[in-house]
């Protein structure tokens, strides 16, 4: 009696060793990679950032924060329409490309086709779904993070740190590097 108590006991010490020295894993949160945004001109009033989330459990990507010092306004966007990327890249537009004079009342952008159709325009999101296990792409063509009012151009090889925010509560700090298109 006195050994199976003694090997419980041991076994108890033992297992809150392992759960004590466990530690914290991130394996419940959300995951970033590939962060980047586009090099912006000097005159150039907006940008955008990129990147692939994953996450273990059904979230939503629900908000975005850069410095004050890089853009006085974020938000989660969407590109809408017909063209997508192609259509942008033809044309010269891209997401963080588009003038501020394109915003229309609802807060959609776009351009106009001959019969006034809207082809193609950006309009601002409240979240973004994150089916679980899945990738879910931030990029050109589809569902970005918007920087309006950027206080200076954003160069080649520049670090912008965004903070994106999640409906589980987790917040996940990035660094966007800067790159050509």
């Amino acid at each position: 009696m006195k050994k199976i108590l003694s090997i419980s006991l041991l076994l108890a010490l033992f297992g809150g060793l392992l759960i004590a020295c466990g530690g914290d894993s991130n394996d419940d949160q959300v995951s970033v990679s590939d962060a980047w945004t586009r090099v912006t001109a000097p005159s150039q009033t907006t940008g955008a950032i990129y990147a692939t989330l994953e996450s273990p459990d059904d979230n939503e990507l629900t908000g975005a924060t850069v410095p004050d010092d890089i853009a006085g306004k974020v938000e989660l966007h969407e590109t809408t329409g017909s063209g997508g990327d192609e259509m942008m890249e033809d044309d010269g537009m891209s997401d963080d490309g588009m003038s501020d004079d394109s915003m229309g009342a609802t807060g959609e952008t776009g351009m106009e086709g001959q019969s006034g159709s809207t082809m193609m325009g950006m309009k601002p999101v409240s979240s973004i779904d994150l089916p679980a296990g899945e990738q879910v792409n931030l990029e050109p063509g589809g569902y970005h993070i918007m920087l309006l009012d950027l206080t200076g151009p954003i160069s080649e090889g520049d670090s912008i740190p965004v903070t994106l925010s999640f409906e589980s509560g987790d917040d996940v700090t990035v660094d966007a590097t800067a790159r050509e298109g």
